[in-house]
């Protein structure tokens, strides 16, 4: 004998109780069908681009999501906007020089910028953190800010290739001995991949990372970003920050655009200028 499952005369099944359900999954998943349809971001610019601010508000050529960017005299503000970019709606050339001025007068420094994103979210390029994490860490991350660095990302995967011994009892001896196997196996086979050149693709996350670096409050920065190929490079103040050697780089049809950000700090940027190097 065959049990069939009905709703028939379940509360659920009445009209107005579905179409209530119907409006509330619509509702949760607005956002996500508004990403998919919204379409790529617009142009109103071209490099070269030059921009001082000197206006009341910030113009045609930058959109951002929310955030109340403005311009506060003569510069562009952002009063801590939790990773909204303000983008520039300008294609960045493959090979681009972007300079600009900046300053945090927050306490813990945090200066953010993004290169080559998608024009519309945040991360979906590469993005610079200077003092980020309560003034620790300066770094270029590919993507996710916590991604690991490729020495870490080897460290980790030579640990998991030959897992120490372990001493477990009862039902966990039991996973761990089908599991442990599994994840040596898979970890062995990417860091083949990672020495052997091929474990990076556009999509894979990646980060370089230095922290001896300390933003000062108030002081304005000159930030220059270079991209030749598929080397990106970060000076400031005339000196090197970091440089990312990105063995996937990013095509440059889909990642095409340059943005300011910031986290929680007010912070200010000021004389943007984009060229071909």
């Amino acid at each position: 004998m065959t049990t069939v499952l009905s709703l028939r005369g379940h509360p659920l099944s009445r009209p107005r109780i579905l179409l209530s359900l119907a409006a509330v999954l619509f509702a949760v998943h607005l956002p996500f069908l508004h990403l998919l349809l919204r379409g790529p971001a617009p142009v109103k610019a071209a490099a070269p681009f030059h921009d001082e601010f000197e206006r009341a508000s910030l113009g045609e050529n930058y959109w951002s999501n929310g955030g109340q960017w403005r311009i506060a005299s003569g510069q562009v503000y952002s009063p801590g906007v939790g990773n909204n970019p303000l983008w520039l709606l300008l294609r960045l050339p493959p090979d681009t020089r972007i300079e600009f001025d900046a300053r945090s007068e927050g306490a813990d420094g945090d200066l953010k910028f993004e290169a080559f994103g998608d024009g519309r979210n945040h991360a979906t390029g590469y993005v610079f953190i200077f003092g980020g994490w309560h003034n620790r860490e300066t770094k270029i991350a590919k993507l996710d800010e916590h991604a690991p660095t490729q020495e870490d990302l080897r460290k980790a995967l030579a640990s998991a290739a030959r897992p120490p011994p372990r001493t477990v009892q009862g039902i966990d001896r039991m996973v761990e001995a089908v599991r442990e196997p599994i994840a040596a196996w898979s970890a062995r086979r990417d860091l083949t991949r990672l020495e052997a050149g091929t474990y990076y693709d556009e999509g894979t996350p990646l980060t370089v990372t230095r922290t001896d670096l300390r933003v000062e409050r108030a002081r304005t920065y000159h930030m220059v970003i270079t991209r030749k190929g598929r080397l990106v490079r970060w000076e400031m103040d005339g000196k090197l920050v970091l440089e990312l050697d990105d063995p996937a780089p990013f095509r440059p049809e889909s990642h095409d655009r340059f943005g300011f950000s910031s986290w929680q700090n007010d912070t200010y940027f000021d004389n943007l200028k984009i060229e071909a190097p």
